[in-house]
């Protein structure tokens, strides 16, 4: 499975830490990483029609803005290429309501992510 899943989360630990899970699982999986939403964004908009599919991990809440301000971006763009799995530490249900009204969205999970959480992801992907 040759793909792109790109990583967001301000949280640079949980980063390292899901880099060495994702790649213990999928060695050959391309990783990218970001801290921050409008990082993200500069860089969909920089792949732009390069690429079919994509896949997004992206947590909640970042520092300068949040998963919901992203996945409005995408709808606004009309980007059908990026699928997206939320990740939380929050314990609110309020946010898994809210995740099922984006099409895009094909996961939700909370932190911390396990390795089961990793087999789990990778089974939404080859869904897709």
């Amino acid at each position: 499975m040759n793909l792109e899943l790109i990583l967001v989360d301000d949280d640079k630990v949980v980063l390292v830490v899901l880099e060495k899970m994702i790649h213990k699982v999928n060695a050959a999986i391309n990783l990218t990483f970001f801290s921050s939403g409008k990082e993200t964004l500069a860089h969909l908009n920089s792949i732009s029609g390069q690429v079919n599919s994509r896949f997004l991990m992206i947590d909640i809440n970042l520092k300068d803005m949040s998963c919901w301000d992203i996945l409005n971006e995408l709808e606004a763009r009309n980007d059908k290429c990026s699928k997206v799995i939320l990740m939380t530490s929050s314990v609110s249900t309020s946010n898994t309501e809210i995740a099922k009204k984006y099409a895009s969205v094909i996961g939700f999970f909370e932190k911390p992510i396990l390795f089961e959480n990793i087999h789990q992801i990778f089974e939404l992907i080859k869904k897709e």
